[in-house]
């Protein structure tokens, strides 16, 4: 594959696009796995969604983050550019535990090439409660760890949405909550967790692992045309029982590696040789 010094990103400079200070959450790992120094722009990446509700994102998670590297790209007119995008919601395979979703990108303008990479967390700070000004919040602020994590306070009705984001100190959010309510006629508010990356220290955990296995995944390249980005593209299925034989068609038993430029696959690691009776649909129907 080559040394660090000859990949083709080494000694180069990408543009990382956000508006929620993710450079320290990339810059070491992209220095460290290509030698690729990055750059931030501060654009307006709300428009294309936010996690508070107020701009519906319209797009998918990937073409959105691939639209926020392109938006930096052409601002400045450079060529390397970077970005990412989070989903967090209900897990879909534990619908009572709350799940943070990153996904990064890559854009190679000169290459025509998009790279990315995700990764999945069940660890995010996530809390939200409906609350009236005088409630005893001890028990919500623990469980949001605030002040450590960031809150946001919005209006009860969605017919008058206003929101106070950022907040990290008790004296501030008192007053939003108290500000706030005047705009219910139960004088509820909604608080929740501010999960833009400056204002969470979870989420930023989570955004660190994708961009090391965004760095490490553009720092492969291909086998046969030595193009950066190789890596998992999907997944071989069909796995077999240990005690009865029968063969799961959609239980995984493998990586498939392949490129982003040409058709070249290769197998990756085994995921599972067997399946326990457990996971069989004919022993555990």
């Amino acid at each position: 594959m080559g040394s660090i010094n000859s990949h083709p990103y080494s000694g180069k400079r990408a543009l990382l696009t956000s508006k929620h200070q993710k450079l320290k959450l990339f810059q070491e790992t992209f220095m460290d796995h290509l030698n690729l120094a990055i750059d931030e722009l501060p654009l307006d990446t709300d428009i294309l969604g936010t996690f508070s509700g107020e701009i519906e994102r319209t797009a998918t998670p990937l073409h959105t983050a691939i639209k926020k590297a392109e938006l930096g790209l052409d601002a400045t007119g450079l060529t390397l550019g970077i970005a990412s995008e989070g989903s967090i919601g209900a897990d879909p395979h534990i619908p009572w535990i709350q799940c943070d979703y990153e996904l990064a990108v890559f854009v190679d303008r000169e290459r025509e090439l998009v790279i990315s990479e995700s990764y999945k967390s069940n660890e995010i700070v996530a809390a939200t409660i409906t609350a009236r000004r005088d409630d005893d919040l001890s028990a919500f602020l623990e469980k949001a760890d605030f002040p450590h994590h960031g809150l946001i306070v919005r209006t009860f009705s969605s017919e008058l949405s206003q929101f106070r984001k950022g907040i990290h100190d008790i004296s501030t959010l008192r007053e939003a909550i108290e500000s706030l309510a005047e705009f219910s006629p139960t004088h509820q508010v909604v608080i929740e967790s501010d999960f833009r990356a400056m204002h969470s220290p979870s989420r930023q955990r989570n955004i660190s692992a994708v961009a090391s296995r965004l760095a490490l995944r553009i720092a492969a390249r291909c086998p046969e045309c030595n193009t950066p980005g190789w890596g998992r593209i999907d997944y071989l299925k069909g796995v077999e029982c240990r005690e009865c034989g029968d063969v799961n068609p959609d239980a995984i038993k493998g990586e498939i590696l392949g490129c982003y430029r040409c058709d070249f696959k290769a197998p990756g690691n085994v995921i599972r040789k067997l399946l326990e009776a457990a996971q069989c649909n004919f022993c555990n129907p």
